[in-house]
C-alpha cells in the first residue's frame, strides 16, 4: 500500500496564455493524431498536446508492435473492415516499408509494423497546415466556467503555460482532461485489465521462430511452467517485421498479486520494474524452450508499461458487451468495431469472446459525449463503455476511428455544444474522408 501523507496548499499564480486556437486535442496517440489532423484538414486551428517527445501513444511509447481491429478473418483470409484515417495510416506504412501485411491468428488478424517507421509516418501527418504539436506537454488543470472548458494549464519543460480554445478533445487514454473538468467517470480499481510490458528480441532466427505455431508455443511455455518457471502468460502476440527481430506482447504485470493502480505513483513504479523483470524471465525461457531463440537477446523494452484500462467516461450512451457481441448498429454511428472482447484478467489465459466472421458493431457518437461539459469530446480507449465492451473497443484501429470522428465533430460544433451537431452531416463528412460505416453488405441499423 502506498504511504499516505498530509496535504499542502498550492498557491494561486498567473499563467501566460501561449496560444488561442479553435481546438485543443489532449494526447497524441492514435485517437489524438487522428482527431488533430482531421480537424486541421477541415480548416480549424489546432494544438495537439503530447506528453512524450514523439507521437503514437501506446503504439510507440509501449512498443505495441501490431495494429489490432483493422481486419476480420473471413474464410481464413483477413478482410479490412476499418478504413478512413486508419486506412490512410496503413497505406502510408506500406509505402514506407513499415509493414509486411496482415498476420492471421486465432479468429482474427493484426497488422505488425516497424516502430520507427510508425513514428516517422505520424511525424509526416503532423505537418498538416494549421496544426501545432507541442511535445513534452502535460496537462495540469482545466479551466471550466458555465459548463465549458475555457482553457487548459499545461506543464512544459520551461514551466506552466495556458492554451485557450473553443473546443476540446480528450484522447489521453486515461481520461485526464475529462477528470480535470470533473465530468462523470468510472474507475473500477478491482476489475481493471492487467497491463503488459512489451519488449523486442534481437538475434532471433526468424526463419524458424515465426514458423512455430501458436498452439506449439503455448505447449512449450506450459512445459516451462511445469518445470518451475513462474510465467504469468503462456500465449501472446509475437510479431516480426524485420529479419532477426521479434516483438513480444506476452507479459502480465501484477503488483502484490493484483492489477497495479497506475494512478498510484508507488504502484506504477513497482509495476514498471516488474515488467522488465518479466522480460528477462521470458528471454531465458524462450532461449531454452522455443525454436529459433537460442541466441536471442533483449533489444529494448517499451518506454513505459502497456496499460489497457483506467478511467472510462460515463457518456450519453454506455457501450455494453451486448452492443458488441450482438453486433448492434446505431443511427448515430461514427465508427465500426470488428475486434472481439479481449479481456486480460488475473489468470495466465486471456478471455476471448468472438464476433461472427465479418461481423461488427457500431460505436455511436453519444459514447464520445461526456455529461456536464458542453465543449468536450472523448475518443480512444476511455470513451463511454462497460469493462467488457472496453476490452473490444480499446484497440488501435478503433482509436483512430473515434479520434477521426471527434476531430471532425469538434470542427462542426465550433464554439457551440458538441451534442448539437447534425449527426447526418458528421456521417457524411466521415464517409467523404474514407470511412465505411457499412463495410459488409446486408447490415441493418438497430
Amino acid at each position: 500500500m502506498s504511504p499516505r501523507r498530509h496535504t499542502v496548499v498550492r498557491p494561486a499564480r498567473e499563467v501566460d496564455v501561449l496560444r488561442e486556437v479553435d481546438i485543443v486535442v489532449a494526447g497524441g496517440g492514435a485517437a489524438g493524431v487522428a482527431a488533430a489532423v482531421c480537424a486541421a484538414r477541415a480548416g480549424a486551428s489546432v494544438v495537439l498536446l503530447e506528453r512524450n517527445s514523439f507521437l503514437g501513444g501506446t503504439m510507440t511509447s509501449t512498443s505495441l508492435g501490431g495494429i489490432c481491429g483493422l481486419y476480420s478473418l473471413i474464410d481464413g483470409e483477413p478482410v479490412q473492415m476499418v478504413h478512413g484515417f486508419a486506412g490512410e495510416v496503413r497505406d502510408r506504412l506500406d509505402r514506407a516499408g513499415g509493414i509486411r501485411g496482415a498476420l492471421p491468428w486465432l479468429q482474427t488478424a493484426s497488422l505488425p509494423y516497424d516502430l520507427f517507421i510508425m513514428k516517422s509516418v505520424l511525424d509526416e501527418l503532423a505537418k498538416t497546415l494549421r496544426l501545432t504539436v507541442l511535445y513534452q506537454a502535460r496537462l495540469v488543470e482545466a479551466g471550466v466556467e458555465d459548463g465549458r472548458i475555457r482553457h487548459v494549464i499545461v506543464r512544459g519543460r520551461g514551466g506552466l503555460f495556458a492554451i485557450c480554445a473553443n473546443a476540446f478533445v480528450d484522447c489521453t487514454g486515461d481520461g485526464e482532461l475529462a477528470a480535470l473538468a470533473s465530468v462523470a467517470i468510472e474507475y473500477d480499481r478491482a476489475s481493471l485489465q492487467f497491463p503488459t510490458a512489451m519488449f523486442r528480441m534481437g538475434g532471433v532466427d526468424t526463419s524458424v521462430a515465426m514458423k512455430v505455431p501458436r498452439d506449439e508455443m503455448h505447449r512449450l511455455l506450459e512445459q516451462a511452467v511445469a518445470d518451475g518457471y513462474d510465467l504469468p502468460r503462456t500465449a501472446g502476440g509475437v510479431y516480426s517485421v524485420r529479419e532477426g527481430v521479434v516483438h513480444l506482447n506476452i507479459t502480465k504485470v501484477k503488483v502484490g498479486g493484483h492489477t497495479p493502480d497506475t494512478f498510484d505513483p508507488f504502484e506504477l513504479s513497482e509495476a514498471e520494474h516488474e515488467g522488465r523483470r518479466q522480460a528477462r524471465l521470458y528471454l531465458d525461457v524462450f532461449r531454452r524452450y522455443v525454436p529459433g531463440y537460442a541466441n536471442a537477446y533483449i533489444l529494448d523494452t517499451g518506454a513505459e508499461l502497456g496499460i489497457r484500462e483506467t478511467r472510462r467516461i460515463i457518456g450519453r450512451h454506455i457501450l455494453t458487451s451486448d452492443d458488441v457481441l450482438k453486433e448492434r448498429k446505431f443511427d448515430d454511428a461514427i465508427a465500426v468495431n470488428c475486434w472481439p472482447i479481449e479481456d486480460h484478467g488475473g489468470t495466465r489465459a486471456t478471455r476471448w469472446v468472438w464476433l461472427s466472421p465479418g461481423g461488427y458493431n457500431h460505436i455511436p457518437y453519444r459514447a464520445l459525449l461526456p455529461t456536464g461539459v458542453d465543449n468536450l469530446l472523448v475518443a480512444g480507449r476511455c470513451l463511454s463503455s462497460t469493462h467488457d465492451a472496453q476490452a473490444a473497443i480499446r484497440v488501435t484501429a478503433n482509436c483512430f476511428s473515434t479520434g477521426q470522428a471527434a476531430g471532425l465533430a469538434a470542427v462542426m460544433a465550433g464554439s457551440g455544444d458538441m451534442a448539437s451537431i447534425g449527426i447526418k452531416s458528421l456521417q457524411a463528412a466521415l464517409q467523404a474522408n474514407g470511412v465505411k460505416l457499412t463495410p459488409m453488405p446486408g447490415t441493418i441499423h438497430a
